[in-house]
């Protein structure tokens, strides 16, 4: 199922472009050796991000231990980043999954070879058509039952 994600870009909005802007202006002293440095700088310039980046972004916030208030925490975008990527892989995620889904609903399966048996198409004999229980018996039966039913529901 991911495997059909990789290799997809998509634009980063421009609120989150702008929030990564803060997020680097409020560093104070932070240099290209911090963690986080390079992937704001990077974001920031592409205006887009892989489903690569995206899982290791991710993966970055899942493990990080350290405070809120830490520069690479902040450099990374803080909460506000880590909760867009962690939407954005879930609607990426489920929609692939969709798609997959509505696919196998709508389209036969190319491998079942149709069945034919020696040349007939239409297994559905004309002939033997279903006919009421009534049709199915001589008239003077069905007549008589009919009678007799008549005079069953006068007597109670």
């Amino acid at each position: 199922m991911n495997k059909d994600l990789y290799g997809n870009t998509i634009p980063l909005p421009e609120q989150i472009c702008e929030y990564l802007e803060q997020c680097f202006n409020s560093v104070e002293g932070a240099s290209e050796s911090t963690e986080g440095y390079k992937r704001n700088k990077d974001l920031r310039d592409n205006r887009e991000i892989t489903y690569q980046q995206l899982k290791r972004v991710k993966n970055w916030f899942d493990d990080f231990g350290g405070q809120p208030n830490d520069p690479p925490f902040i450099l990374n975008g803080g909460d506000y980043m880590k909760n867009w990527v962690n939407e954005t892989l879930r609607f990426m995620r489920d929609d692939v999954y969709t798609t997959k889904k509505n696919k196998s609903e709508v389209l036969p399966n190319q491998f079942i070879k149709t069945h034919s048996k020696d040349g007939i198409k239409n297994l559905n004999r004309p002939s033997q058509s279903h006919n009421s229980t009534l049709n199915r018996h001589d008239t003077s039966v069905t007549e008589s039952l009919k009678r007799i039913n008549d005079l069953i529901t006068k007597i109670i």
